[in-house]
């Protein structure tokens, strides 16, 4: 078996021995993404993205050239919906080699889930479709609307050159399989090809969207949006605590993690619409905008195991050995996911519809997703027990993201075993963005600096703490220490862009120290030298 690309081209995995169809798309704006990822998130994240991004094209215009010594070989797959989607092909062949079929199979059990790596010939294959519902089109003269003539371009002499349409009609949505095959044939399979698949071609929302990818673009924008409002609601937020010094590393994390989101969705909305509008774009978008979401989901759980554990709420320091074990558990967590990203690209089978968690590595971040829940949950409490004038924060912390916690392994299970391929992307999309603003937006709403907030968790300033920290803990501020702030529900103070230094370190502002106010008293039956004030006056008088 050979295979040899023209132009550019993808070489996708296939089964054992069976062709290695080599499929090309057109490539525009693609290293620009790379560029700006590299300026702003550093070159490490850059190398993991160039060794998983083997693929540089994504794109349902797909153009190759097939050469296999197998009689039968597969394509592509594409979900159409029904009578609005189209396929286009555009196929030149030595006339030697015909005559080639094109096989059309869809996603009932008794069709591609029977023939895809199944141990049958190709006529046992070929024998599952159906002829008069034009799921087998002959590529020669003869076959009534199969588009094919002899080539008559210079140097196409001996070809035959096939160029035609069709339309799908069905009860719902259906994935699509196409394969090639020419079960007489001796010399195996060798033709040139360009296939166009679209949905609804007047509408640019959905023409060179799979039926599963229909309205993501839509809902990105519109999350997208929500983001970029809950990031200004932030900044906001920040300022505020900023003057009332509460702005507290935890609240840093938060904001890196909602930029973090707001910037992964700002690439995917770039893909999107490049390929809404060109029918490919460059794959590099799509696989940085999951990784920034992916580190977005990564902050966002260490600032809850830090605040689970009482930073910057309860102490203002975490033990060396409860950080190197955070730091442990947040690289198992890095090397899973880019596992997981290169498992995606480098062995899923494109004969399958398969979800990104369905891998060995998916269901590792399931268990260790459940594996920091429980962390979680045991931080929580024994923070509770030691400070339980915090009780209404922590309450609320605990239940609420519990919810977040196991809600990425219940969606990955109930996507992989309940929900239909052929809706799965675009609703998990969905789900999967709600839970995230969901998420971000129950810190917001905690953490607001209002006096009718009585969840607000943080009562020691950071201007108290930078105090404990110049003398490396060993001076405490009144009751509180970095290792064990004082007990108290919750201080809000109303912004001064001077702070009381007298309340927070018992000096006056301007460096000088107030004259002392206590009194002497004379014991008693004594009296002070000077008169009271009505007296004074009135001997005066």
């Amino acid at each position: 078996m050979r295979t040899r690309a023209f132009k550019r081209s993808i070489l996708l995995p296939w089964e054992p021995k069976q062709t290695r169809p080599i499929q090309t798309e057109r490539r525009k704006h693609a290293g620009s993404a790379m560029v700006v990822f590299r300026k702003f998130y550093g070159k490490l994240i850059s190398l993991i993205i160039i060794a998983i991004c083997y693929s540089i094209v994504e794109s349902k215009i797909i153009q190759g050239e097939l050469r296999t010594k197998e009689n039968w070989a597969f394509i592509t797959r594409f979900c159409f919906l029904s009578e609005l989607g189209m396929f286009e092909y555009d196929i030149e062949y030595p006339k030697e080699f015909k005559t080639q079929n094109i096989l059309l199979y869809y996603d009932e059990k008794n069709q591609w889930p029977a023939v895809y790596k199944k141990n049958k010939s190709c006529r046992e294959k070929e024998s599952v479709l159906f002829v008069p519902n034009g799921q087998v089109i002959y590529l020669n003269e003869s076959t009534f609307r199969s588009g094919c003539f002899e080539s008559t371009e210079e140097g196409m002499s001996g070809w035959l050159h096939c160029h035609s349409r069709r339309t799908f009609q069905s009860r719902r949505e259906r994935w699509w399989f196409i394969a090639i095959s020419n079960c007489d044939a001796n010399m195996g399979l060798f033709l040139r090809y360009r296939f166009t698949m679209t949905n609804d071609e007047h509408n640019l929302w959905f023409k060179h969207f799979s039926a599963d990818e229909l309205y993501i673009l839509q809902m990105d924008i519109f999350f997208l949006v929500l983001y970029a409002v809950l990031l200004l609601m932030s900044f906001v937020e920040a300022q505020a605590l900023r003057a009332r010094h509460l702005f507290h590393r935890t609240y840093t994390l938060y904001l890196f993690s909602v930029i973090l989101e707001c910037t992964g969705l700002s690439f995917l909305c770039a893909y999107y619409a490049l390929y809404a509008q060109e029918g490919s774009a460059g794959i590099e978008l799509k696989l940085i905008g999951k990784v920034l979401e992916a580190l977005s989901t990564l902050l966002l759980l260490t600032l809850l195991i830090f605040i689970a554990k009482g930073y910057t709420v309860t102490r203002g320091r975490l033990r060396k050995k409860t950080l190197l074990k955070i730091a442990a558990f947040l690289w198992i967590y890095i090397v899973v996911y880019v596992i997981l990203f290169l498992y995606e690209r480098k062995f899923f089978d494109p004969g399958q519809v398969l979800y990104i968690y369905e891998s060995p590595a998916g269901y590792g971040i399931i268990g260790l997703r459940l594996i920091g829940w429980a962390w979680f949950v045991y931080a929580v409490i024994f923070t509770m027990m030691h400070y339980p004038e915090k009780s209404n924060f922590y309450t609320k912390l605990f239940l609420l993201y519990s919810v977040w916690f196991l809600s990425a392994p219940v969606v990955i299970l109930i996507s992989t075993f309940i929900v239909p391929k052929w809706v799965r992307e675009k609703l998990l999309n969905t789900v999967e963005l709600f839970i995230s603003i969901a998420a971000h937006f129950v810190f917001f709403v905690l953490t607001r600096p209002s006096k009718a907030n009585k969840n607000f968790p943080y009562h020691v300033r950071t201007s108290q703490i930078g105090v404990m920290l110049q003398t490396n803990g060993t001076t405490p501020i009144g009751d509180s220490s970095l290792d064990k702030f004082a007990h108290h529900p919750y201080a809000l103070t109303s912004p001064n862009p001077t702070p009381n230094y007298a309340a927070i370190f018992g000096i006056q502002a301007n460096g000088n120290h107030q004259p002392p106010t206590e009194m002497v008293t004379y014991g008693p039956g004594l009296r002070p030298s000077a008169p009271p004030l009505p007296d004074a006056i009135a001997r005066q008088s």
